[in-house]
């Protein structure tokens, strides 16, 4: 299991946050017992410790990393018109079938996308309805090889 995690604006995580967030990201179904032993701290604390990362918002959800089986993932840039309303097209793109996570980014592209397909032909058409989205000026597209971590 993953954990997804946000650091808040003004919230400062201390070494024993840090460590916490690092247990759970390798195995977010770890007890509290083992998880304070391993940071420190008796079993109350360390439940005490993610109940406040959580109310904090800095642990949004606990999730689950999947192997793929032989879907086809592929990373989608995406460079948007001045026109376009960030938060309008990350809506709109996750809402796009198979879409599994839409990141909004500095620098050259506007958008990044997580995208899976069953197969070629499902995988292209999925590419050509995205690249059809009003204000979408430019794309690119990597399918993944092979997951290292």
């Amino acid at each position: 299991m993953l954990v997804a995690v946000k650091i808040a604006m003004g919230w400062k995580l201390d070494e024993i946050d840090r460590s916490i967030l690092e247990i759970l990201n390798e195995n977010a179904r770890v007890s509290n017992e083992k998880l304070g032993k391993r940071v420190g701290l008796s079993e109350p604390a360390a439940r005490r410790r993610v109940a406040a990362l959580v109310a904090r918002g800095v642990i949004r959800r606990f999730t689950i990393d999947i192997e793929e089986s032989g879907e086809i993932l592929a990373l989608m840039f995406i460079t948007t018109s001045p026109d376009a309303e960030p938060a309008k097209m990350a809506h709109a793109l996750s809402e796009e079938s198979g879409v599994w996570h839409v990141w909004e980014l500095s620098g050259e592209n506007d958008f990044a996308l997580l995208f899976s397909a069953t197969d070629m032909p499902t995988f292209n058409r999925r590419v050509d309805e995205i690249r059809a989205m009003h204000a979408i000026r430019k794309t690119s597209t990597s399918i993944i090889m092979k997951k290292w971590k």
